[in-house]
């Protein structure tokens, strides 16, 4: 028996293959879209916004996130503009990351665009996370030099007041110390 060729040749095994996730990126694809430091700004600027933007805005915002101090912030714009709309939008759309409407000038999240915002948290700074977090120990030392100082100001009758309130304070430090949110990254 000779097997068939052609489009009779096709044997149904009973397999099954799933597209991939709509959120999964290959390793080469997500290099690629954030190995460019205006598209990593541009991917940044949408994930902060969570909305629609113009092109114009999104523009401006990537020029300010990759200018420095000798350039014209001017002429950066011009070719951050020119650059989005000729070369990244269409390779980030291409990927799924945006959504483009190049006769509409708009750009917004793409269907894939949860397979890299992990990336964006894990991209912080130790700077960067150090200031969005609020750090235990100066709130404890404030708390107790005014605390403190109240109590020697107060009468005996109010220190005890204030003592206790020393005590209650420390202790919510501690506790919201303990939490994620006002957890040093040291």
């Amino acid at each position: 028996m000779r097997p068939a060729v052609g489009p009779d040749a096709v044997v149904d095994t009973g397999k099954r293959t799933t597209p991939p996730a709509q959120n999964d990126l290959d390793g080469a694809t997500l290099f690629d879209s954030l190995g460019n430091e205006r598209r990593r700004a541009c991917l940044y600027c949408l994930a902060e916004h969570g909305t629609a933007l113009s092109v114009s805005t999104l523009g401006e915002q990537v020029a300010r996130a990759v200018a420095d101090a000798e350039t014209d912030s001017d002429e950066l714009y011009d070719s951050v503009y020119i650059s989005l709309c000729q070369t990244h939008l269409p390779k980030l759309d291409v990927a799924g990351l945006v959504e483009y409407e190049q006769d509409r000038k708009r750009v917004r999240q793409g269907p894939r665009f949860d397979a890299i915002r992990d990336q964006f948290e894990a991209a912080h700074t130790p700077e960067e996370q150090a200031a969005e977090s609020i750090r235990a120990e100066p709130i404890a030392s404030i708390l107790t030099v005014a605390i403190g100082a109240a109590a020697v100001a107060s009468p005996p009758t109010a220190r005890i007041v204030l003592l206790f309130g020393l005590v209650g304070g420390h202790l919510l430090v501690l506790i919201l110390g303990s939490t994620s949110s006002f957890r040093s990254s040291d």
